[in-house]
C-alpha cells in the first residue's frame, strides 16, 4: 500500500493518521518510510494502543539518534476524532490504514445515527458497514493536499449503499484514484467470507487525473506472502459513474459487442422465479405428492434447483429424471384452484402446513390468503444467478415455473434470437466470460447476478 501511494503524494505528509490502528502494522511501516513525520494511531482500545506504543518505543530504541517525529496514541472513536481534531493539523496529511470491518447488523442504532452524522451525504443507507463511514467520514475531511490509502472490504464498490461513495471518487477529476482489487479467492480478511480491495486517493492536481483499477494477487515468495499487480486499466472519466467499480476490469468483455448487440432488458423479461417463503412445503417430490394424494390441478411442473436438472434442457424427459433422483418438481399452486374447500387430501395437507407454522411465516402472512402463492408465468429459459466460475443456463421446454433461486428469462416478440440461441450464447466462453463481469465476485469463488445486471447484459445480434 505504502509503494502504491508514495508515487501519488506530493511529497512528504506533515502528518499520517492510522484509522483503527490496533496493534499498529500501519503505523510501524509509515514510521520506517516517513520517520519525521508526525504519526497518530486512532483506536478504541487501550489495550492494542498499548501493545503499539510498546512496539514503536521497542523500535525507536535500535535505530540511530536522529531527528524523528512523535508518535500520537488517541484511545477515542475515529470517527468523532476526525471531526474534531483532524481539522487542527498543519500540512499535507495522509489517512493510511484498514478500517474495522463490522457489518451493520452489529452496530446500534445510537452507532449508526453517529456514523451517519460522520459521513454526511456519502453514506445514506442503514445497510452500510463500519468502514464504509470510515472512508465516507475520510473523504468529506480531506483538504485538497490530502491523500488516502485504505484497505477495505470490497462490498461497497457494487452495493446501493456504496452508490454515493462511487459518485465521489468518478467526479473527483482532480485526483489520482486507485482501485486495486484482491480475487475472491484470496482470504486477505481470515476467518470472513469477505473479499478486500485497496483504494487510493492523491491530492488535487490539475483537471484530468487518472482513474486506474488493478487486479492483485497473493502469492508465496521466499517463504512470504507478497502482493502482485496483475491486469491494469486505465478508464475514461468523462461519462457516467458505472455502477460497479468490481467489474472495471473486465469491461472489456462485457462490451466487446457494444456496436451490434442488445441489452437483454430491452427485448425480454427477467424475474425471480416463485418466491413461497417455506420450499420445503410448497415443492413436493413425487414421493410426497403421492403420499399426500394431492389433486393433478392443485400442483405445477417445477424447477426448483438448477443443480436438479441432468442437462441443459429440461424436458419431460429431463422432469422425469428429477423425479426419479427423489428431487422436488412440483409447485402447490392454488391459484385458480377451488379444490382447497372440497378435496380431502388437500384440505389435510394444508392443515399440516398451519400445524408446522407455514401460515405464520413472513411471505405467508402478506398474502392474502396464506396458502395461495404469488403467480409466475412459465419463462423461456432458466439462469442460475449464483454460480462458482459458471452459471447453468436451462432451456425449459417442459413447462416449468422457477423457484426463487432461478430467474427466468421470458423472450419479447422483438427479440432478434429464439431461445436455443439465446441460451447458447449465455453458455459459451463469450457468454459467460459476460455473465461473469456483471456479477458480484464473493470471498471463496462465487459470483452472484442481480436481475438489474441481467438486464443490462449486452447480447450479441447476428
Amino acid at each position: 500500500m505504502i509503494d502504491t501511494i508514495r508515487p501519488v503524494l506530493r511529497g512528504r505528509p506533515s502528518h499520517i493518521v492510522d484509522p483503527g490502528a490496533g496493534v499498529g502494522a500501519f503505523t510501524v511501516s509509515a514510521r520506517h518510510i516517513w520517520p519525521t513525520s508526525t504519526t497518530i494511531s486512532v483506536d478504541l482500545n487501550v489495550v492494542t494502543l498499548g501493545l503499539l506504543a510498546a512496539r514503536v518505543d521497542a523500535r525507536a530504541k535500535g535505530r540511530s539518534k536522529g531527528k524523528q517525529g512523535p508518535v500520537k496514541l488517541v484511545p477515542q472513536d475515529y470517527l468523532e476524532w476526525i471531526n474534531r481534531d483532524w481539522p487542527k493539523l498543519e500540512g499535507p496529511r495522509l489517512v493510511l490504514g484498514n478500517p474495522p470491518y463490522t457489518r451493520h447488523q452489529l452496530m446500534t442504532a445510537s452507532q449508526k445515527k453517529r456514523a451517519r452524522e460522520a459521513a454526511g451525504n456519502l453514506v445514506t443507507s442503514g445497510l452500510a458497514g463500519l468502514s464504509a463511514y470510515f472512508l465516507a467520514a475520510t473523504i468529506n475531511a480531506l483538504r485538497p493536499a490530502d491523500s488516502l490509502c485504505l484497505l477495505l472490504p470490497g462490498s461497497w464498490c457494487e452495493t446501493r449503499y456504496g452508490r454515493e461513495l462511487r459518485s465521489w471518487l468518478w467526479h473527483s477529476r482532480r485526483r489520482r484514484v486507485e482501485v486495486d482489487l484482491f480475487p475472491s479467492t484470496v482470504e486477505v480478511f481470515p476467518g470472513t467470507q469477505v473479499t478486500a480491495m485497496i483504494l487510493s486517493v492523491g491530492p488535487e492536481q490539475g483537471l484530468g487525473q487518472p482513474f486506474v483499477a488493478r487486479t492483485l494477487d497473493l502469492t508465496d515468495k521466499y517463504g512470504r506472502q507478497t502482493v502482485t499487480k496483475n491486469s491494469e486499466v486505465t478508464i475514461d472519466r468523462s461519462g457516467p459513474c458505472p455502477p460497479s467499480f468490481t467489474r472495471l476490469t473486465t469491461t472489456k468483455s462485457a462490451t466487446m459487442h457494444a456496436d451490434r448487440s442488445l441489452s437483454l432488458g430491452s427485448v425480454a423479461t427477467i424475474r425471480r422465479g416463485v418466491a413461497t417463503g417455506a420450499n420445503n412445503f410448497f415443492f413436493l417430490s413425487d414421493c410426497e405428492r403421492s403420499r399426500e394424494g394431492l389433486p393433478d390441478k392443485a400442483l405445477r411442473p417445477a424447477l426448483v434447483k438448477a443443480s436438479h436438472c441432468p442437462g441443459d434442457t429440461l424436458d419431460l424427459e429431463a422432469h422425469e429424471a428429477i423425479g426419479a433422483a427423489g428431487a422436488p418438481r412440483w409447485l402447490l399452486d392454488m391459484n385458480g384452484c377451488d379444490a382447497a374447500e372440497t378435496d380431502e387430501d388437500l384440505k389435510a395437507y394444508l392443515s399440516k402446513g398451519k400445524s408446522l407454522g407455514v401460515h405464520n411465516r413472513h411471505l405467508a402472512i402478506q398474502r392474502k390468503v396464506w396458502h395461495t402463492v404469488e403467480l409466475v408465468a412459465t419463462p423461456d429459459i432458466f439462469l442460475a444467478p449464483v454460480g462458482k466460475g459458471h452459471h447453468r443456463v436451462i432451456c425449459n421446454e417442459a413447462g416449468a415455473v422457477g423457484s426463487n433461486n432461478l430467474y427466468g428469462i421470458y423472450l419479447g416478440p422483438l427479440a432478434p434470437w429464439n431461445l436455443q440461441h439465446l441460451a447458447a450464447w449465455l453458455r459459451s466462453d463469450d457468454g459467460q466470460l459476460s455473465l461473469q463481469a456483471i456479477s458480484r465476485q464473493y470471498q471463496g469463488g462465487s459470483s452472484k447476478i442481480e436481475p438489474r445486471s441481467l438486464r443490462n447484459l449486452a447480447v450479441p445480434v447476428g
